[in-house]
């Protein structure tokens, strides 16, 4: 087995990634972390804690990386929609993608004590998506109640969406249930046109 120890931590991130989206948290042990990552059994536990310590790191990373395509999309006007609305599109495509990262941070299937990493990229996020709801309440895009009030209520309309899909679900669902890809745009076009100022 090789082990160097400047890429040691990243290949670990990577590999329990990697494990987590083919078979959720229960699929990741330390040991078949460092299976996949070839490297010796010992080195998880010489760059995390236990396993929570290390899906606590993956879900931060993949926080950061939510927040990421979220700006990207919103900041590339490409088609005619608004920035909120791209925003909110990539929000759900990433749930969609990585349905197993996503109910790992919000699904509430996998109880474990966040570390400050992951606090750290969860004040990171919710910072990034109050600022998202300002500047559409401020473009007339939203409606202008209260932030306290309009974010929370935009998070709960783009988390069903995420959930809602059978791709997130534990089992596929019968043919014909659950949205497409395709079903998307048209479903959160949808719901946005509920949270827009009359």
């Amino acid at each position: 087995m090789k082990e160097q120890t400047g890429d040691t931590r990243r290949a670990l991130i990577s590999a329990a990634s990697d494990l987590l989206a083919q078979g959720g948290p229960a699929h990741v042990t330390m040991r078949a972390v460092g299976a996949a990552a070839n490297v010796s059994r010992t080195a998880p536990y010489r760059h995390f804690r236990d396993k929570d310590d290390l899906l606590s790191t993956v879900a931060a990373e993949n926080l950061a990386f939510v927040k990421a395509e979220m700006q990207r999309a919103a900041a590339n006007p490409t088609t005619a929609s608004t920035p909120l609305f791209r925003a909110c599109l990539a929000y759900v495509r990433v749930a969609w993608e990585y349905p197993n990262h996503y109910r790992l941070e919000f699904g509430g299937d996998y109880a474990f004590k966040p570390s400050q990493a992951l606090e750290e990229a969860a004040t990171d996020f919710n910072g990034y998506f109050n600022e998202l709801v300002v500047e559409s309440q401020r473009s007339n895009t939203l409606i202008a109640d209260d932030v306290r009030d309009v974010g929370p209520l935009l998070w709960v309309l783009l988390h069903g969406l995420a959930m809602s899909n059978h791709l997130v679900a534990h089992r596929a669902c019968d043919t014909e249930t659950g949205y497409e890809t395709g079903d998307l745009s048209r479903v959160l076009g949808l719901a946005l046109r509920n949270l827009a100022p009359y």
